[in-house]
């Protein structure tokens, strides 16, 4: 058995079974003296992209996390207030300026129509590549929030969109419910535009870990399958149309005429978004 590999149907009830995967085959390691149990060089393969926020299996989710993720990546735009307000333990990452140095949404921007752009000139191109780290500026020091992903590559192949995501390093308790989430949005959205149905989509990962700190609520995660609920995606025509609609979704966030004007499908990042910081600001009052 190929401890490595792990392939999954969705990234719901298979999220718990790769979880107690992690838990079942990692090895101990500790960078920065944290334990953790981690396995290297993992390759993750999940079946069904549409289904990938593991709501509902014991994780407590927060799917005001995923949509704004989802919507700052798409957008090509990074809302700290909007992060802190959604999770308030962002913070903690955020630069004295209040701005994420490993925002990904800022770093993506551009790069998505290129690809789209190549993908439509060449289906079966190698070089739909999409970079998320960049040595100028991760190479500096002290920066308290690092990408953990590396890239994105996108292929045409049997007339679908495979996704690759490469990571340096992934918290599959922390992380990865979110990542899940946030990459094949990007996925189902590119696939869209090309006219074709997404594929597979493969998360490679050099760490893939989960600590010490939160072993005891992840052997807790239930295996009783629960139904997929699917979400609504973001498909267009192009992807300045789909980019469009992310950033009114993260405007819709605090703004309520904004939010009557939407769609109801996009209205659902919204009201997700709305809901976590409705909740955080009542435990805070």
């Amino acid at each position: 058995m190929d401890t490595k590999v792990i392939s999954i149907q969705d990234g719901v009830n298979g999220y718990v079974d790769l979880v107690k995967h992690v838990l079942a085959y990692g090895e101990k390691a500790a960078p920065r003296g944290m334990q953790t149990r981690e396995i290297e060089d993992a390759v993750v393969y999940i079946e069904d992209v549409y289904n990938t926020l593991p709501v509902g299996v014991g994780r407590n989710v927060v799917a005001g996390i995923g949509a704004v993720e989802a919507c700052q990546l798409l957008g090509g735009v990074s809302r700290p207030e909007t992060v802190v307000a959604v999770g308030p333990q962002f913070a903690n990452y955020a630069e004295d300026d209040g701005k994420f140095h490993g925002s990904y949404g800022t770093r993506t921007d551009g790069q998505y129509q290129v690809m789209v752009d190549r993908l439509k000139k060449d289906p079966e191109s190698r070089q739909a590549v999409v970079t998320i780290w960049n040595p100028e500026r991760d190479m500096l020091e002290k920066k308290r929030d690092y990408p953990c992903t590396i890239l994105h590559q996108f292929r045409v192949r049997k007339n679908r969109l495979n996704m690759s995501v490469y990571m340096r390093s992934n918290d599959v308790w922390l992380g990865a419910a979110y990542d899940f989430f946030q990459f094949t949005r990007v996925q189902i959205a590119i696939a869209s535009i090309l006219g074709i149905e997404p594929g597979t989509y493969g998360h490679h990962v050099g760490s893939l870990h989960v600590y010490e700190s939160n072993f005891a609520a992840a052997e807790n995660l239930a295996y009783t399958k629960v139904p997929t609920k699917p979400i609504p995606v973001f498909v267009g025509p192009s992807w300045s149309a789909i980019q469009a609609r992310a950033v009114r979704c993260l405007d819709a966030a605090h703004d309520d005429a904004v939010f009557d004007s939407l769609s109801p499908e996009d209205r659902w990042y919204a009201s997700a978004m709305r809901s976590a910081i409705s909740k955080n600001a009542t435990n805070a009052s």
